[in-house]
């Protein structure tokens, strides 16, 4: 039995897709360490600011900039750092005041 050759590339593509989601949500975790021990936020901030920053970027009519995998990397990277800032702030205000 031969595997489908339609269902190799789109296991290929998620899994670039995947990848590209997860570097770019670990490098905004890194930077705005946001405070949360949550397993995967960086991969749901990667998944979530691809789309976002992606939308964001439509939006504003910009150059996508350089892409690896065929995926924009600029787009990509904002969103995870917008998806972060946001994950920051709720949990500044989930712990309360500090007086």
């Amino acid at each position: 039995m031969r595997p489908d050759p339609e269902l190799l590339h789109e296991a290929a593509r998620v899994a670039q897709v995947v990848l590209v989601a997860a570097a770019a949500g670990s490098a905004a975790e890194r930077i705005l360490r946001p405070g949360l021990a949550i397993r995967g936020l960086s991969l749901l901030a990667g998944l979530a600011g691809l789309y976002a920053g992606g939308w964001f970027w439509d939006v504003g009519g910009w150059s996508p900039g350089p892409a690896v995998l065929g995926h924009p990397i600029l787009p990509t990277v904002v969103g995870a750092l917008a998806i972060c800032s946001l994950i920051k702030l709720a949990a500044i205000g989930a712990a309360g005041p500090r007086w």
